[in-house]
């Protein structure tokens, strides 16, 4: 424990001076994924219902099947040659890579990754071929990374965009990598989907040595098992990794790890512990992956994870000790909250958690979830209005009545949001956004149909881009739900696919599927 201590206190420290008021630095504002703009001191709940579209930016991409552009990163105070501007990151999936001035909208400088690998097949959203992982920014490097569609890691300057050092090779041509995040000189990312051949599991690249970087993988099964929260990783305090899998076979003994939410080492990516439900094969028949990112969070002197995935629950685990001597048994299991059909599309929890210590000093974790509200569901102490399409649910921690142990006290459910993407927070505000995209995957739309499944039944990308919605931001009450704000369905082009928003320095950032950066304020005096 002295270890864990002395390391908490250094992780702290670096945090502290890397993340300031302006920043955004990562999907999720911070290692830990807790969506939590803590610096924000702006924006609040007595003036965000003033927010309006402050300028609209369209920049240059080609779509890869669903995916366009990653979810918006902010950095301060950036050293530019016009002085200092804050400026907001956005990644295009046709290799793309923009630097915009969060005060104008205007790009201040642009390039295209270059490549000659050969895309011999075309991709589908299963496996677009085309960037897909949202970028993180090293402040006190000065640095902003990227993965390109070849797989190569850059280093660039985040007032230049000029190359710190030659790019790296760090996973596969057209592998599915997910959003990065940077610890010390260490650049994680996970792996889904098997595209490229990549086997799916989590890379590290550490760039201490450009010349000479050291890769490892973990690879978290034989053959699937996918690592596809969109938010991919989270950091504990002392730096270990935490994810879950989709579907695939578990087997500790054979190292297959589906249907399992995982902690690594975060220098050698050595397994140290791990969770699977007791249901573990029901969840693999049902293709009920873990798709939402985990949130890392401290409580009561312990570090807690909280996951979930399609099947429509959540699990709260000790970061310590995750699934007990077994490896099936976490602290807390919720009851049903989504799925009761039990889809294997457009239903249940995707996207990622989202947590903060409030103003009295109570610890939330918000969760977006897609279709209705399960009758199973607790009961929440204040509901907003019908949820046919989807919510956002407010739970507090708090330690059970009955047996002392961490769980989730629901407490409020948001009125309806088509597709609610991961929400992020600050003064007591929740900003969240209805992505409006068009969840379906198949044809038959329903419950798996284990064994009999055929790639024909999988709908194209011309039938999964077809949605008559748009996507909307919305701001609610923290404590309660209650509807602060509302950007209309007029404000954006069309939806968007696995996206996030950014707040920083009183703006909040989303994009569309039509290559679209968007900016929000408050509304001029």
């Amino acid at each position: 424990m002295m270890r864990r201590a002395t390391t908490v206190t250094l992780f702290l420290f670096i945090a502290t001076v890397a993340l300031r008021a302006g920043d955004w630095p990562t999907f999720g504002y911070d290692a830990q994924r807790s969506g939590w703009a803590r610096d924000e001191v702006i924006l609040n709940r007595d003036n965000v219902s003033k927010l309006e579209l402050k300028w609209k930016k369209k920049v240059t991409n080609e779509p890869k099947s669903l995916t366009s552009l990653t979810a918006p990163i902010v950095v301060s105070d950036v050293a530019t040659e016009a002085g200092p501007k804050n400026l907001v990151y956005i990644a295009g999936s046709a290799d793309y890579f923009y630097a915009i001035d969060t005060a104008t909208g205007e790009i201040v400088w642009e390039r295209q990754f270059k490549t000659d690998v050969v895309n011999k097949t075309p991709g589908m959203w299963l496996c677009p071929k085309g960037l897909n992982a949202t970028p993180a920014a090293d402040v006190l490097r000065n640095t902003i990374y990227a993965i390109s569609t070849d797989g190569r890691l850059y280093a660039m300057d985040l007032a230049t965009g000029k190359d710190h050092y030659r790019p790296v090779q760090a996973v596969s041509a057209f592998a599915k990598a997910w959003s990065l995040v940077v610890r010390g000189t260490t650049v994680y990312t996970s792996i889904s989907q098997n595209c490229g051949e990549m086997p799916s599991g989590v890379v590290s690249i550490d760039v201490s040595d450009p010349v000479m970087p050291v890769i490892r993988h973990w690879r978290s099964a034989r053959y699937g098992a996918g690592v596809w929260g969109r938010g991919g990783v989270a950091l504990g305090e002392d730096g270990s990794i935490y994810a879950g899998t989709g579907d695939g076979a578990f087997n500790a003994e054979q190292r297959n790890f589906g249907q399992t939410m995982f902690r690594l080492h975060p220098d050698t990516l050595k397994l140290e512990d791990y969770f699977t439900p007791k249901n573990w094969d029901y969840v693999r028949k049902r293709d009920f992956d873990i798709t939402a990112s985990a949130t890392v969070f401290p409580y009561k002197g312990r570090e807690l994870v909280v996951i979930g995935g399609k099947e429509g629950l959540v699990y709260l685990m000790d970061a310590e000790n995750m699934g007990g001597a077994t490896h099936h048994d976490c602290l807390y299991t919720t009851p049903l909250l989504s799925n009761e059909d039990e889809w294997f599309e457009a239903m249940g929890i995707w996207g990622g958690f989202s947590t903060y210590l409030d103003s009295e000093g109570r610890r939330w974790v918000y969760i977006p979830i897609w279709g209705p509200v399960a009758k199973q569901a607790p009961e929440f102490r204040q509901t907003n209005g019908p949820n046919p399409n989807g919510s956002v649910m407010g739970f507090t921690v708090e330690d059970h009545p009955e047996t002392g142990r961490p769980y989730l006290k629901a407490q409020w459910v948001s009125a309806d949001f088509s597709v609610p993407e991961p929400v992020a927070i600050a003064n007591d505000v929740v900003f969240a956004l209805a992505s409006g995209e068009n969840a379906r995957q198949s044809v038959n739309a329903g419950i798996m149909p284990f064994g009999n499944f055929k790639s024909e039944e999988l709908l194209k990308d011309n039938q999964r881009v077809e949605s008559e919605k748009k996507a909307q931001l919305r701001a609610l009450d923290a404590h309660t739900g209650k509807l602060l704000y509302d950007s209309g369905p007029a404000v954006f082009e069309t939806w968007t696919h696995f996206s996030g928003i950014a707040v920083a320095a009183g703006q909040v950032y989303a994009v569309d599927f039509n290559s679209n950066v968007y900016a929000f304020g408050l509304k001029s005096e």
